[in-house]
C-alpha cells in the first residue's frame, strides 16, 4: 500500500472544525442552551424593568425672561482681593464707590492664602477676588450663595419652571462680575459702560420635550447589557482551553492542522451565533419600550461590534491558561469589573472627557459609551439614527469603529500570544518572531549532524547498535543525534534524556523499550513536535523538528498515537475518524471508504455509532490507532498502542502494523516485552535517558542475555552434588539459577553452545543420577529487559515530561473504588464503629478536612479568585471616591465661549447654541 503525504488547504479545515464544533454544540446541549437563552433572558428583563421604570416625559418649556441685573442686589457683602496693587486697588475702589456703594465693603490682603483663610472666619456674605492679572480674575463665592460648580442638572424635573444657574444672576454673583468688568474696561479705555451693564436682560432658554430614563433602570440597562453576551466569550474560553489542556490542539496540528484553520473556525462559529442572536435582540429592543425610537440596523450594529469583541475579548485570554476551570471563571470577573468601570465612566458626567476614549480599547467601556449615547438619544425622542450616528459629544460612529477596531486587536494579540507563550505542549516563537525574516521565507536551515566520539558518553556506536543490512543502508528516515532534554521540577533539573543518538529505518518496525519514566514518551513527543530538545536534533526525512516550519512539513507525513487517547468525547467513533480523516487530508470522496477500511482492519464495525466517552479503555486505544493510520501516514509514531487492550485486540493491531510495514517508519513503545519480540525488526532499549542497545532480538540477547537454560526434572532420588558436577565437566562456565525438590535450572553461555551435544549425550548415559527430562530454552526478551534494570534504579520517578495526568472523573472513580474497599475492609474487621452525634461530629470535621485539604492543594486557583474579588472590589472603591471628588470638588469654572458656544466652523448640533452674541458693529468679535 503505497503511502501518502498529506497538503490540505485552510478553507477545508475550517470546513471541517466548523462542523466539528457544530456537533459538539448539538452534543453539548446544557451550555448551548445557556449561550442562547442568557442574552434574552437579559433583553427581557431589561424590558420588565423598563416597564416598571416608565419613563419620565416632560412637555416643552417656554423662554423664561430675567429682571435686569439692576432689579438684584448685594446686600451686607464683604469683598476681600488680593494681591494689592495701583492698578487691583483701583479696581476695587471703583467698584465699591462708583458701582455698587451702598453693598460693598472692601478688604485688602497680601495673598490668596491670607484670603482664604480669612474668609473661613467671616460669615457667608463674604465674597473673594483674586487677580491672576489686570485682565482675568476669579471669584471666591461660599458654596451655599451659588450652586456648586461641579453639579450637574441631570433631569428636568427640577428645571421645568426654574434653573439653578439662575441664581448666578439673581444672588450677585452676575452683578459683581459685570461690575469689575465695567472697571477694568474703564481703567483700559476711559470709557464707562456699566449703566449698560447694569441693565442688562437675561433669558432662561426654553427645553423641547423631552423624554428621560431614571438614573437607577440606566444603570440596570447598561450593566445588563454588557454581561448578556458574556456566555458566548465564557463557554468559547472553556472550549478552547479544555481542548488545550486535553492536547487535542496540538496533536490536531501533528495531523497537519493550520493555526489559521483553527481560529478561523471558532470565529466563524460564534459570530454567526452573535449574528443571530444580535439581530434577534435589535428587533426585540426596538420593538419594545428599551429603544423604541432607535434603528433596528444601528442597534444591531452596536450588539453584533461588541458580541464579536466580547468573543475576541475571551479568545485572547486563552494562551494564558492551562486549566479551562480558571479560564472561564477569569473572563466572567473581568467582563464584570470593566463593565461596572464603563458603568462608572458614563454615569460621572464630569468625568474627563480624554480619559473616557482612553478607556475604549476595552470593548465593554466602549460598548457603554455607546449604549449611554443611545439612551440620551432616546431621551430627546430621536433615538439612534444613521442621520445622527456623528452627533453628541460621544458620537455613535466612534463607539462603533472602536468595537470594530477592538475586535482586529484582540484576535492579533490571541493569535501572538498563542504563538510566543511558552504552555505545556508545542513548540513556541520568539517574541519578535514575524520581524524575522525566516518567518517569512521559509528556507531550509542548514544543521550539523554529531560525530560518532560524541554519541552516549563517547561510547562508541558499534558496542551498543546492531549495524543494518545492506538494503537498509541509505534509508534512514529518523535520525536522532545527541538528544537530550531537561527540565525543572521543584529546586533541581531532571535530565529525561542524555545524548541519546540512534537511527530509524524505512521499512523497519522499532519498538522502544525501558520502564516508566526512561524517556520514551519523551523522545515520542520530541519526535513529533510536542516539547523542543534541550540539546541535540531530531531529523525526520531531512526535517528539524526543533524547527516549527520545518516540523510543519515533517507532520504532513505523520501519524500519531499518544500515551493518552486522542478523541472528541461527545462524536461517535465513525465521526472523530471522518473529521480527523478530512483534517489530514484524504480527498473528500475517500473519506468515507477510508473510515470503512480503518474500522474493518480493527473490528471496530460494532462500536462505530457509540459516543468515544461511552467506549472502553482498550476501544479508545483502538480508536486512537485508528486515527493514526488514517490516510496511510508514511511516519507512524505509537506510544504504547496496545496498552488496556484483550489479547484478540492486540493481535489485530499486530497484524495491522505488520500488513503496513512495507515503505512506512514504524515507532512504538511498550511494556509487553513479547509484542516487542514478534512485532519488532529492532529494538531500543533506554535506561535513565540513556540508550543502551539497538538491535533485533538476537543481538539484545547475545549481548545483554544471561545464555541458555537447561532445566532439568528431577526425583527424589536425585545426586544434586553430581549431577552438577557433570555439568560443569562439559561447560565449566555453567551456574545453578533455580534448585528445589523437582527442578533444577542451569544457565549455559552463549559460547559454549558447541559443547551442549557431549553435555545431552551424558546426561543420557548417566540416567541413574535421577533425572526425569530435560530441555534447553534461549534466554527470551523479558530476561534481558530485567538484567539490564538490575543495572539502573527501577523505582525512579517518571520523568517523562508529558505524562497525562488523571482526568476528573477517572480520579474520582478511583477514590469512590478505594473508599468500597476500605469499607469492606473495615466491615470484615468488625471494628466498633461510633454511632449518633458522635457519627456526625466525625462525619462533618472529616468532610472540613477534605474540603480544606483540596483548597490547599488548589490554593493557586483560590489565590487568583482572591485577587479577581480585590480587584473588583478596589475598581469599585477607586471609582466611587473618584465619583464623590467629582461630585462635591467646588471646583472653579473658566467662563470661555467654548464652554457654551459652538467654534467657527463647527457644524450646529443640539448640545449648544451657535449664537454668540448681537453684533451690530460690523466688526469681528
Amino acid at each position: 500500500m503505497a503511502t501518502a503525504i498529506r497538503d490540505v488547504g485552510v478553507w477545508r479545515q475550517t470546513r471541517t472544525l466548523l462542523l466539528k464544533n457544530y456537533l459538539i454544540k448539538c452534543r453539548t446541549k446544557k451550555s448551548s442552551v445557556q449561550e442562547i437563552l442568557f442574552p434574552l433572558f437579559f433583553l427581557f428583563w431589561l424590558i420588565l424593568v423598563s416597564m416598571m421604570h416608565p419613563n419620565k416625559k416632560y412637555e416643552e418649556v417656554s423662554d423664561i425672561e430675567l429682571s435686569p441685573m439692576d432689579k438684584f442686589s448685594l446686600s451686607n457683602v464683604i469683598l476681600g482681593y488680593t494681591p494689592v496693587t495701583n492698578i487691583t486697588s483701583s479696581i476695587m475702589q471703583r467698584v465699591s464707590t462708583d458701582h455698587l456703594p451702598k453693598v460693598i465693603v472692601t478688604e485688602e490682603y497680601a495673598n490668596e492664602k491670607e484670603l482664604v483663610a480669612a474668609s473661613l472666619s467671616k460669615s457667608s456674605n463674604f465674597v473673594g477676588v483674586v487677580f491672576k492679572d489686570t485682565m482675568s480674575y476669579e471669584l471666591r463665592f461660599f458654596p451655599e450663595m451659588i450652586p456648586v460648580s461641579s453639579i450637574y442638572m441631570n433631569s428636568r424635573e427640577g428645571c421645568s419652571k426654574t434653573c439653578d444657574a439662575a441664581q448666578y444672576w439673581s444672588l450677585g454673583f452676575t452683578v459683581l462680575q459685570a461690575s469689575i468688568d465695567a472697571a477694568i474696561i474703564q481703567l483700559k479705555t476711559n470709557v464707562s459702560v456699566w449703566s449698560e451693564l447694569e441693565s442688562t436682560k437675561a433669558v432662561i432658554m426654553g427645553e423641547a420635550a423631552v423624554v428621560e430614563i431614571d438614573t437607577f433602570p440606566r444603570g440596570v440597562i447598561l450593566i445588563y447589557l454588557v454581561i448578556a453576551f458574556s456566555p458566548f466569550g465564557y463557554f468559547l474560553a472553556i472550549h478552547i482551553v479544555a481542548e488545550k489542556e486535553k492536547k487535542l490542539k496540538e496533536f490536531l496540528k501533528i495531523m497537519g492542522l493550520h493555526d489559521t484553520a483553527f481560529w478561523l473556525s471558532w470565529v466563524l462559529l460564534y459570530a454567526s451565533l452573535i449574528f443571530l442572536m444580535s439581530l434577534l435582540m435589535a428587533v426585540i429592543a426596538t420593538a419594545s419600550s428599551l429603544f423604541p425610537q432607535s434603528s433596528s440596523i444601528v442597534i444591531f450594529l452596536l450588539f453584533f461590534l461588541y458580541g464579536l469583541s466580547s468573543v475576541f475579548f475571551a479568545l485572547m485570554l486563552t494562551p494564558l491558561f492551562k486549566k479551562s476551570k480558571h479560564v472561564g471563571v477569569v473572563e466572567f470577573f473581568v467582563t464584570v469589573v470593566f463593565g461596572f468601570v464603563g458603568l462608572l465612566i458614563v454615569l460621572i458626567e464630569s468625568f474627563p472627557r480624554s480619559l473616557v476614549w482612553l478607556f475604549s480599547p476595552l470593548c465593554q467601556c466602549a460598548f457603554l459609551i455607546g449604549i449611554a449615547q443611545v439612551m440620551h438619544l432616546e431621551d430627546f425622542n430621536e433615538g439612534a439614527l444613521f442621520s445622527n450616528l456623528t452627533e453628541g459629544p460621544y458620537p455613535l460612529i466612534i463607539t462603533i469603529i472602536m468595537l470594530a477596531l477592538d475586535s482586529v486587536f484582540y484576535v492579533l494579540l490571541a493569535v501572538y500570544l498563542d504563538q510566543v507563550i511558552p504552555g505545556e505542549f508545542g513548540l513556541r516563537r520568539s517574541s519578535l518572531y514575524f520581524l524575522k525574516p525566516s518567518y517569512w521565507s521559509k528556507n531550509k536551515r542548514n544543521y550539523k549532524e554529531l560525530s560518532e566520539g560524541n554519541i552516549n558518553g563517547n561510547i562508541s556506536l558499534n558496542e551498543i547498535v546492531e549495524p543494518v543490512s545492506s538494503e537498509f543502508i541509505g534509508k534512514e528516515a529518523i535520525r536522532i543525534s545527541g538528544i537530550q532534554k531537561s527540565y525543572r521540577k521543584k529546586t533541581e533539573n531532571v535530565e529525561a534524556l542524555r545524548n541519546l543518538s540512534f537511527d530509524i529505518y524505512e521499512g523497519q518496525i522499532t519498538a522502544l523499550l525501558g520502564h516508566s519514566g526512561t524517556g520514551k514518551s519523551t523522545l515520542m513527543n520530541i519526535l513529533c513536535g510536542l516539547c523542543p530538545p534541550s540539546d541535540g536534533f531530531a531529523s525526520i526525512y531531512g526535517h528539524r523538528v526543533s524547527e516549527i516550519d520545518e516540523m510543519f512539513e515533517a507532520r504532513k507525513m505523520i501519524g500519531i498515537c499518544p500515551q493518552s487517547d486522542i478523541n472528541f468525547d461527545v462524536l461517535t467513533v465513525e465521526e472523530n475518524l471522518s473529521i480527523l480523516a478530512s483534517i489530514k487530508g484524504i480527498p473528500a470522496n475517500n473519506i468515507i471508504q477510508e473510515v470503512q477500511k480503518v474500522l474493518l482492519d480493527l473490528d471496530m464495525q460494532a462500536i462505530k455509532d457509540n459516543q468515544a466517552k461511552k467506549l472502553s479503555g482498550g476501544q479508545k486505544r483502538k480508536l486512537s490507532v485508528g486515527i493514526a493510520v488514517l490516510g496511510n501516514p508514511k511516519i507512524l509514531l505509537l506510544d504504547e498502542p496496545t496498552a488496556g487492550m484483550d489479547p484478540c485486540s492486540r493481535h489485530i493491531v499486530w497484524n495491522l502494523l505488520k500488513y503496513r510495514k512495507a515503505n512506512r517508519v514504524t515507532v512504538f513503545s511498550t511494556h509487553f516485552m513479547d509484542e516487542a519480540d514478534i512485532l519488532a525488526d529492532r529494538k531500543a532499549v533506554i535506561s535513565q535517558g540513556m540508550l543502551k542497545c539497538v538491535g533485533s532480538s538476537i543481538f539484545l540477547k547475545s549481548k545483554w542475555g544471561i545464555g541458555y537454560r537447561l532445566s532439568m526434572y528431577i526425583d527424589r532420588y536425585c545426586a544434586t552434588e553430581s549431577l552438577s558436577s557433570l555439568v560443569r565437566q562439559h561447560i565449566p562456565a555453567a551456574t545453578l539459577l533455580q534448585q528445589n525438590d523437582q527442578q533444577l535450572v542451569y544457565s549455559l553461555p552463549f559460547k559454549d553452545m558447541d559443547k551442549f551435544s557431549g553435555l545431552f549425550s551424558a546426561l543420557d548415559i548417566h540416567s541413574n543420577l535421577g533425572v526425569i527430562s530435560y530441555g534447553v530454552s534461549m534466554t527470551t526478551l523479558e530476561d534481558v529487559f530485567l538484567k539490564l534494570e538490575v543495572e539502573a534504579e527501577i523505582d525512579q520517578a517518571d520523568y517523562s515530561v508529558f505524562t497525562q495526568q488523571p482526568r476528573e472523573e477517572e480520579t474520582d472513580s478511583k477514590s469512590f473504588d478505594e473508599m468500597e474497599q476500605s469499607l469492606l475492609i473495615l466491615s470484615e474487621t468488625k471494628a466498633s464503629l461510633v454511632s449518633t452525634m458522635s457519627l456526625w461530629k466525625q462525619q462533618v470535621s472529616t468532610i472540613a478536612k477534605f474540603h480544606f485539604l483540596s483548597l490547599k492543594r488548589e490554593s493557586k486557583s483560590v489565590r487568583a479568585v482572591l485577587l479577581l474579588l480585590l480587584i473588583f472590589f478596589a475598581v469599585q472603591i477607586f471609582m466611587f471616591f473618584l465619583h464623590h471628588s467629582f461630585k462635591n470638588a467646588v471646583v472653579p469654572i473658566k467662563l470661555v465661549p467654548d464652554l457654551y458656544f459652538l467654534k467657527p466652523g463647527d457644524k450646529p448640533h443640539k448640545y449648544k447654541t451657535s449664537l454668540l452674541l448681537q453684533n451690530s458693529t460690523g466688526e469681528s468679535v
